[in-house]
């Protein structure tokens, strides 16, 4: 019975390697899935990370360019107001000379006539007592 006890165990003993060799070997298959796994997934960690990169940098891009876009619009915005300012001003001082001017040729205009209107009656209606009539050899206003 020995023998056959020994014969038992030496069986049991090549079924428990057998098992063990097998559960190594799944283990092993499994372990290299894994690695698979693990390796594609750390390829399309790389390949994302290399796209976020990318966009990082036209994020950057963008923004330098828009931070530039809006300094100019501010610059822009300052050199109308400030065009617009001197245009305002520049427009008062034309519409008061526009005015001085306009009063002045009608006073002007005034003076002629009435002086024309004297030289024609020969006496002046002035007050200042200066006689329109003027020294031989003077040309009156209508002769000049």
């Amino acid at each position: 019975m020995a023998g056959y006890k020994a014969s038992s165990q030496l069986g049991n003993i090549v079924r428990q390697v057998g098992e063990v060799t097998a559960e190594r070997d799944r283990r092993a298959k499994t372990h290299e899935d894994a690695m698979q796994v693990l390796f594609k997934a750390q390829q399309k960690l790389d390949e994302k990370e290399k796209q976020l990169e990318a966009c990082k940098k036209k994020y950057e891009k963008a923004m330098k360019d828009l931070k530039e876009k809006q300094s100019r619009r501010d610059e822009l915005r300052e050199q109308t107001e400030e065009a617009n300012r001197q245009m305002k001003s520049f427009m008062a001082s034309v519409k008061e000379t526009c005015r001085k001017t306009t009063f002045l040729a009608e006073d002007m205009k005034a003076k002629y006539h009435a002086a024309e209107r004297a030289a024609e009656r020969g006496w002046s209606c002035r007050q200042t007592g200066t006689s329109i009539m003027t020294p031989r050899g003077m040309p009156t206003p209508r002769e000049r």
